[in-house]
């Protein structure tokens, strides 16, 4: 993910794929204009 919890278009696969992936892994993904981003991403950094 880029700043703000933008998702990264350079990531494999692209948007595409990383959306679905984070989707798996029980992670939102909203539309926010044409960028998808994950919200509250800064809650999930705490357990890393």
């Amino acid at each position: 993910m880029k700043v703000g919890g933008v998702l990264n278009e350079k990531y494999p696969g692209g948007t595409v794929a990383q959306r679905r992936r984070l989707e798996e892994e029980g992670h939102a993904v909203v539309a926010k204009g044409k960028k998808c981003v994950v919200p509250d991403f800064e809650k999930y950094l705490a357990k890393l």
